[in-house]
């Protein structure tokens, strides 16, 4: 066999010292065999409920009882998976990100406490009072009581003042500090005590909620409690906190929010903060092994299947040992790694219809077998793919809608 055009260009950066990988071990041998008896014949998410529990566990234990958790929407864009994640985790506490989302949370959690996790422009704050009066939900979700917006500089205060007054609204507000990060926020707490006043004098439309000083620059350090950037971290929030006992403000009775699924663990001997956030720990994509979480479980795999098979490698005869076997999978090019099987040699190029996957001859799968894939990242990948499959002890337990990203 010749080689085909450019072949080289397509499989050379792959052709590293031959290790043949292997095949699907007990565990995915079980969910493939569930798959082609009941899964829908195409690219599915896979989520495993019970990996899911445990991880869930972890993070309520190094949250602790004194301490509430907040549970990350946009990591987990499903309200069949929000309900289960509450109901493990007992917490009514959740962060939004999007505006369709938080119209869609407060339509199936009547009882959720939301924080915004980013500045929402005021047209997007406008679009969720106007779409939660049509919907009806304004009737079992009351924004006052229930919702944070996050603010992040005096102007957007003042904006959403002025939107507070034009609906008749009081507006929960949250101040996001800049605790070390440098993505915008308060940087001094001089700039709070100013924002505390403009609150104080509109006490008909502001209401002060809280703190929230996002600290993902620490991620990857190994940082115990007493690393040095850690304590950077919180006497940077210590002192947004002395400015509100100043101002006469109680912050134990405030949202005082920050960590994320990366850093949430440093923080269980310290209670500086009384919300910790954390979401894609739950289901553990590639991104999040990292030192603190290395004890969670992957709980989340892209499924697909195969759709042709060659025995040899069609480029070339020539491919070194880990290529001599093509697939093809329904879809591909997603942000994503192949876990099972376990590949050296995995795609030769990308294609999001159907991916050429190279492996050994020792790896002996069939047309309709699957391939899985571990998300790098949940928040994009788990909407993908319509319905979630949720699995617990080899059965599928359901079929979990995802949020509309638009609505």
């Amino acid at each position: 066999m010749q080689a085909a055009a450019g072949s080289a260009l397509l499989w050379s950066p792959y052709s590293r010292a031959a290790k043949p990988g292997r095949g699907h071990n007990a565990y995915f041998a079980q969910l493939n065999e569930l798959l082609k008896q009941q899964g829908p014949g195409h690219p599915v998410l896979v989520l495993d409920q019970a990996r899911m529990d445990r991880n869930i566990r972890r993070l309520v234990e190094s949250v602790g009882k004194q301490k509430q958790y907040r549970i990350v929407v946009k990591s987990l864009p499903s309200v069949p998976l929000l309900q289960h994640v509450m109901q493990r985790s007992r917490s009514q506490a959740l962060m939004v990100f999007h505006q369709p989302f938080l119209n869609a949370v407060a339509a199936a959690f009547p009882a959720a406490d939301v924080l915004m996790g980013k500045p929402m422009p005021v047209s997007a704050a406008r679009t969720f009072y106007r779409k939660l009066h049509n919907t009806g939900a304004a009737r079992r979700f009351d924004p006052g009581r229930q919702l944070q917006w996050l603010i992040d500089s005096p102007e957007r205060l003042q904006q959403y003042l002025q939107l507070a007054r034009q609906l008749g609204v009081t507006m929960g507000v949250n101040f996001e500090i800049d605790v070390g990060l440098r993505r915008g926020g308060l940087t001094e707490p001089e700039q709070l005590s100013a924002a505390l006043q403009v609150i104080a004098a509109n006490p008909r439309h502001l209401r002060m909620r809280g703190l929230m000083g996002y600290e993902a620059h620490l991620t990857g350090m190994q940082a115990s409690l007493q690393h040095p950037a850690v304590q950077a971290v919180l006497a940077a929030y210590r002192g947004f906190v002395q400015r509100l006992q100043q101002a006469g403000l109680d912050p134990a009775a405030l949202t005082l929010n920050g960590a994320g699924s990366h850093t949430l663990k440093i923080y269980e001997r310290d209670h500086t903060m009384n919300d910790l956030a954390a979401g894609s720990g739950v289901v553990m994509p590639t991104d999040f092994d990292t030192h603190h979480l290395a004890a969670h479980e992957p709980a989340v795999f892209i499924a697909t299947p195969i759709l042709k098979r060659y025995t040899g490698n069609p480029f070339t005869d020539q491919a070194p040992e880990n290529m001599r076997r093509l697939y093809y999978i329904y879809g591909g090019y997603w942000k994503a790694r192949m876990v099972s099987p376990d590949l050296v040699g995995d795609t030769i190029y990308q294609s999001t219809n159907q991916s050429p996957i190279a492996t050994s001859q020792k790896i002996d799968l069939q047309v309709d077998d699957y391939m899985f894939l571990r998300p790098t990242q949940s928040e994009f990948v788990l909407l993908q793919f319509g319905d979630l499959l949720a699995v617990a002890d080899g059965q599928l337990t359901g079929r979990w809608p995802v949020f509309h990203q638009t609505g």
